[in-house]
């Protein structure tokens, strides 16, 4: 099975379709959300507490707090789970990607991240019915 529009690309040199949209993909949304909060939780406490807090606006924030959003990136076993997952769920890659690739400072991760809007139903493939990243 595959998608009606076929969106393509590669990543890390290896060529990949985005897969179907489950109609639950809402699961693996926040699965994927926990994985972040859960990170946050463990590293970054006071960040983690605000982001959860619906009363905290955009002005409670903090120079450490913006530092902390994306620090997971620094960190190579969680970042790595964090895109396989991401790329497990939203990827049919032509061949895998070894452990190593998944670690490595050069991970494509914008590639990664629009593959997942495409997914998602966030980004719209074009009006001529060819999505190519």
């Amino acid at each position: 099975m595959g998608r009606i529009t076929k969106v393509t690309g590669e990543f890390m040199g290896v060529r990949f379709e985005v897969k179907p949209t489950p109609i639950r993909f809402d699961k693996i949304m926040d699965e994927r959300r926990n994985m972040l909060m859960n990170w946050y939780k463990e590293h970054h406490p006071k960040l983690e507490k605000k982001l959860n807090d619906d009363k905290v606006s955009v002005d409670d924030y903090t120079m450490e707090d913006l530092d902390g959003l994306n620090a997971w990136r620094l960190d190579e076993e969680f970042r790595s789970k964090y895109c396989k997952y991401t790329a497990d769920h939203c990827l049919k890659l032509d061949k895998p990607i070894d452990s190593k690739t998944w670690k490595s400072d050069e991970l494509e991760l914008g590639t990664l991240e629009e593959a997942w809007d495409f997914f998602t139903n966030r980004r719209q493939v074009p009006t001529n019915g060819v999505g190519v990243l």
